[in-house]
């Protein structure tokens, strides 16, 4: 039997159909259903139902499911045990951080620390996705919540802070504090109820006017004059064409997060200290200490 085969067997087992599988292994939809005719006739046995609305695991595959899943664990923390005993400052750190702070935020940090280590390759995946921590998918994850996973060990490395931003053009033109302003808000992902951070800004009275499920192209609208977006300061106050009109808020907590069996591991450790020691630069940054607050009316 192929352990490779058995991967895109739990694959196919734990996604709702064969083409997110095939998308989630990043090979074609083919290929998947390849793998398992060849999996199937080496054990002699079906594994799968294949109905019109995707496969089904039989008998024998949900047993199968068992055997590969504690098999797959197994593996993935002999990796990580054999990775955490590792003591050259060298091989490779799989970071995993979101696309709207890859750039300017932590790109200057990550490449100071290639420069220092030379020998320390940094793999960057900017992505909102969830990686497994556990399957080593990514070594170190930094992400935005208030209650980081307990298996894993992690450093709180600041607080996310949100306010308005807009074009100075838009709000010379538009006049947003003013009563029957034309001026809009950019909105979040998809139309809901009137978010609390509207009534808590400056322009409480302002309608909404198109929706963005993602910070960088909500920047870019602002930026084109669309509207007013709110979006986190260490974005907002990095882009030169807008202006914040608003104080900055709080949001959600900033942790650098990697699994416990890799604390040991010297570049791990090493790179763990390193974005530890930007903590008070990334603090400011977070919190909107990179720009200023503008009244409308002033501009």
């Amino acid at each position: 039997m192929n352990w490779d085969d058995l991967k895109f067997f739990l694959a196919v087992a734990d996604s709702p159909s064969m083409r997110m599988a095939a998308k989630q292994l990043k090979v074609s939809h083919t290929t998947v259903s390849r793998r398992m005719d060849t999996l199937e006739k080496s054990l002699e046995t079906k594994l799968f139902d294949r109905l019109p609305d995707g496969y089904r695991l039989t008998q024998s595959g949900q047993e199968l499911v068992e055997i590969a899943r504690k098999t797959d664990l197994e593996l993935h923390a002999f990796d990580r045990q054999v990775a955490g005993r590792d003591t050259a400052l060298a091989g490779q750190i799989c970071v995993t951080v979101a696309d709207a702070f890859a750039c300017s935020t932590f790109m200057p940090i990550f490449i100071a620390f290639m420069t220092e280590y030379p020998n320390i390759q940094i793999k960057i995946d900017a992505s909102l996705d969830t990686f497994d921590l556990s399957k080593r998918q990514a070594d170190v994850a930094i992400r935005f919540t208030n209650a980081p996973p307990e298996h894993l060990i992690g450093r709180k490395i600041g607080v996310l802070y949100q306010a308005a931003y807009a074009c100075g053009d838009y709000v010379k033109q538009h006049r947003p504090h003013l009563p029957n302003s034309g001026a809009r808000w950019i909105g979040w992902g998809t139309p809901a109820h009137r978010p609390k951070w509207i009534k808590r800004s400056p322009f409480p009275g302002l309608q909404v006017r198109g929706h963005f499920n993602d910070v960088m192209m909500q920047v870019d609208a602002a930026k084109r004059g669309a509207g007013i977006g709110y979006f986190p300061c260490v974005v907002g106050d990095a882009t030169p064409e807008l202006i914040r009109l608003s104080d900055p808020e709080p949001s959600i907590a900033v942790w650098m997060l990697s699994h416990r069996d890799l604390r040991t591991t010297t570049r791990m450790r090493v790179f763990r200290e390193y974005i530890t020691g930007h903590i008070p630069l990334l603090e400011k940054q977070f919190a909107g200490g990179g720009g200023v607050t503008v009244s409308a009316a002033e501009i």
